[in-house]
């Protein structure tokens, strides 16, 4: 605002100046111009005296020639005759004078003529009366002149001479009223334009003094700001420092010099040459007054965040600076400033944060792994507890005693499912939930679901629909296990909070397929108690249930949800509620699901023709307690002429590479007395870092993978494997070449019974066996012998109710399957034991592995007939 101010009064002064320098030029130029008209007004003037001079002249030169001719006739003198020629001379240079003085006038001109016509005429008369009295006498002259003509000659003369004069007046009158109209417009301009230079003075004059005031006040502004600006940089507790182009320190404030440690007693230029300024980025290099990031600055260069190193009493300090260029009103560079700070406590700050952070995560992990291996220990006897307690409900007869039974067997199933719950949810939190997708039937999917929802619904005496849409899909890919505990999941909530009434499951595809992807919708809606309209968004949380009473009602520890949430999320689906308090709840689910478009397509790939990698001379050692699958590795290697030691669990494998040296490990992971996770924790931490070790599983959960890598497994094979893939993984891990290798004939991979049946896998029989008939007869009969005894141990571990027992028996089994190419039986057996590791127990669980004890049977059948 004052500089705006500012402005104005200057520019009415300049205009003030640029008014008065006008003024000036025209005042000057009004002058001019009226002397110039004063010039010729009296040029006029003195043109109209003159002609007024000389008529008067004219006319007395005239009488002057009429006296002389009287005087002349009266005394008969002749100098009056000389008189007169003087006269007429006269009268001659005076005509001449009056046409000049005329010549603009042509009324004055035909004047001045008519005036010398008569001139001419008196002359003429007083020449004729001077003749006659020559010749005639006196008496004759006389009375010619007595005649009268010379009189009216003269009086005709007078009366020219009066009009020429009277014209004249009149041109003499105007002349003046002329010069008295311009002395007065020249007064009038002069008075005006005084008084209005006057003005414009005294209005420069008070703006400039009020500028010059102004001026004294910004300038005392100015003194004020810096001042204050001053003081803000001297409080300012981060170093300031400003250079010139000549990388002179202009400025430093009070701060910088604490920060660089400085004495004001000493000269600034001579202490910071002494300060040792490193380059931490270019290990401790000290910089350069060229190298400093002000100086490059002082290029144009702009930079923050630049770290550099303080040695100060032999002490390191960390400081953080920024730097940038200053520039002037042209835009040229005229200085740098850099601002400067100590961090060292913040970098000692963050040091401590991170071994902080880096021990947390330490202990999160240790959490996960604790949390992990505690679940998994406490599952084996919780399962034995469940197992037991329900032989023990069959055979209790006394009424309390049942009531008991049934008290431990409700707290043995919420404490199983709260182990469950913890283990899905560290590994969740751990990133450790890999995805397993594969080609799923949604009908298939919503069956088994319903089977065992259905059955809860029927034990708590309210009813289940399940709803399938006509336009769904017949096959997709996902991770069926996963979709299905998150569906049992909330379903098993549905039925869990509801008393009376009814649950619904709803599948529907809710959009179009468009380029293989169809989103499809879950519904799962009952009649409950609802949830208030406060807790909707709370009840994802972990550990966050409804209301208080909800867990002394329905029990659960508040994970549900928020493990399903979480896998919602894994699988590219979103999640969402509705409910009425007191009326019911509905959860919608939608996933994007790939839909199988190509239903002919094999779900397992036969890399058959696949060319085999040779391995080089190695010594293995395996761990598989299955003799099946003993008798198959020992042929394998045996093909390869790479020598092979086999043990029956991880104990065994322990206590051999302690007494030998290894090039690689098989470690299958479920075995007796030790497992492989077991097993190869303790050989990274007690006999080998280095070692590789392959694990080797008829994986049934999802993240078992993960679980072997992350414990010190190097690689990877489920079962039923491949000879390729096996050899391509000890050939990636090993490198080595064994030129002992006898590769096997392509002519008996191929034979006549080399046909894929429903339940036989010839392809893939012939390819593990290398088409070595004696080798697969061996296999076949060893299967033989153990299919009783294992159908056996399956029977007795459904009739026990230990779903772990169950579960391990199954996994043995189906190890036994694939080596005999029974994949279809074995991939069966998955799915149970896949539902088993989850503590989930079908309903129809019983009638099930009797028909797979069948369809093993007549795969047996198959094998002895070829």
């Amino acid at each position: 605002m004052q500089s705006s101010i500012k402005d104005k009064a200057l520019r009415w002064s300049y205009v003030s100046i640029f008014i008065g320098l006008i003024l000036i030029f025209a005042s000057q130029y009004f002058a001019y111009k009226n002397v110039q008209d004063l010039s010729l007004h009296n040029q006029g003037v003195n043109v109209t005296i003159g002609i007024l001079n000389q008529t008067a002249n004219f006319g007395l030169s005239t009488k002057d020639i009429q006296s002389n001719m009287h005087e002349f006739v009266i005394t008969g003198n002749e100098k009056l005759l000389d008189d007169t020629y003087a006269k007429k001379v006269k009268l001659l240079g005076m005509s001449d004078t009056l046409f000049n003085l005329v010549k603009n006038d042509k009324i004055q001109t035909e004047r001045v003529k008519e005036l010398l016509d008569i001139s001419g005429k008196i002359v003429e008369h007083t020449h004729a009366v001077m003749t006659v009295y020559r010749k005639e006498g006196t008496q004759k002259a006389f009375d010619m002149i007595q005649k009268g003509e010379g009189l009216n000659l003269n009086q005709i003369l007078m009366n020219k001479i009066e009009s020429i004069e009277q014209a004249e007046n009149r041109h003499l009158e105007t002349q003046r009223m002329l010069i008295q109209k311009t002395q007065k417009k020249t007064t009038l301009f002069i008075m005006g334009t005084s008084i209005f230079g006057f003005f414009l003075t005294v209005l420069s004059i008070v703006s400039l003094i009020w500028n010059q005031k102004k001026q004294r006040q910004l300038q005392l502004e100015i003194r004020q700001k810096e001042r204050l600006l001053y003081q803000y940089i001297e409080a300012i507790p981060d170093g300031v420092l400003v250079l010139d182009t000549n990388k002179e320190i202009v400025l430093l404030n009070q701060s910088g010099k604490e920060i660089l440690g400085l004495n004001k007693d000493k000269p600034l230029t001579e202490q910071m040459n002494e300060i040792m300024l490193l380059d931490p980025s270019r290990y401790n290099i000290r910089f350069t007054s060229d190298t400093l990031p002000v100086s490059e600055a002082l290029d144009g260069v702009k930079s923050t965040g630049n770290k550099i190193d303080l040695l100060k009493d032999n002490t390191l300090y960390h400081l953080e600076t920024s730097a940038r260029p200053i520039l002037g009103l042209d835009g040229e560079i005229t200085n740098a400033i850099t601002v400067f700070r100590d961090i060292t406590q913040r970098a000692n700050y963050e040091t401590a944060l991170e071994k902080a952070r880096s021990i947390a995560e330490k202990s999160v992990r240790v959490k996960d792994i604790f949390l992990s291996n505690v679940s998994h220990e406490i599952r084996t006897p919780l399962n034995a507890i469940v197992g037991f307690t329900n032989l023990l409900e069959e055979q209790v007869k006394d009424l309390k005693s049942g009531d008991y039974v049934s008290y431990i067997k409700i707290a043995s199933k919420n404490l199983l499912d709260l182990i469950n719950d913890i283990l899905d949810f560290s590994k969740i939190e751990a990133g450790q939930v890999i995805l397993d997708k594969t080609n799923t039937s949604i009908l298939e999917l919503a069956d088994s679901v319903s089977v065992i929802i259905s059955q809860r619904a029927s034990e708590k005496g309210i009813g289940y629909e399940k709803i399938l849409s006509p336009g769904l899909p017949h096959m997709i890919v996902s991770d069926k296990l996963r979709l299905t505990q998150i569906l049992l999941n909330v379903c098993g909530n549905a039925i869990k909070f509801t008393e009376k009434g009814s649950v619904k499951l709803i599948v529907d595809p809710i959009s179009e397929l468009k380029d293989d992807t169809q989103t499809i919708r879950f519904s799962i809606i009952d009649s409950g108690i609802g949830i208030p309209e406060d807790k909707i968004n709370q009840i994802f949380e972990r550990f966050v249930q409804a209301s208080e009473s909800t867990t002394r009602l329905f029990g659960g520890t508040g994970l549900g949800l928020s493990i399903v949430k979480s896998l919602v999320h894994l699988l590219g689906g979103t999640i969402r509620v509705e409910s009425v308090l007191g009326k019911g709840t509905t959860f919608i689910l939608e996933f994007p699901f790939e839909v199988v478009t190509d239903l002919t397509e094999m779900e397992v790939t036969d890399d058959s023709s696949s060319v085999i990698t040779p391995i080089g001379d190695i010594r293995v050692l395996a761990a598989e307690d299955n003799l099946l699958n003993q008798k198959l590795l020992e042929a394998i290697f045996e093909r390869m002429s790479i020598p092979l030691t086999i043990v029956h669990n991880g104990q065994e494998a322990i206590h051999e590479l302690e007494r030998r040296d290894y090039d690689l490990v098989l470690m299958d992971i479920q075995m007796p007395i030790m497992d492989g996770y077991t097993a190869i924790r303790k050989i990274r931490s007690d006999i080998s870092q280095t070692v590789p070790i392959i694990t080797m599983t008829a994986h049934a959960m999802v993240g078992e993978k993960e679980e072997c890598l992350s414990i010190g497994a190097n690689s990877y094979i489920s079962k039923p494997f491949r000879e390729n893939e096996l050899l391509h993984a000890i050939s990636n891990l090993t490198g080595k070449q064994n030129l002992n290798y006898k590769e096997m004939n392509p002519a008996n991979l191929n034979g006549e019974n080399s046909q894929d049946s429903g339940i036989l896998n010839m392809t893939y029989l012939n390819e593990i066996t290398g088409g070595d008939a004696e080798l697969r007869d061996e296999l076949i009969s060893l299967f033989e012998s153990d299919l009783g005894s294992q159908s056996e141990l399956i029977v007795k571990a459904e009739e026990s109710g230990d779903n772990e027992k169950l579960r391990q028996v199954i996994h043995k089994f189906r190890s036994s399957l694939f080596s005999v190419g029974l994949l279809s039986t074995a991939d069966k057996f998955k799915k149970i034991e896949g539902d088993l590791k989850n503590n989930i127990r079908p309903v129809d669980l019983k009638e099930q592995l009797r028909q797979l004890s069948l369809e093993a049977e007549a795969g047996l059948t198959e094998l002895k007939n070829l």
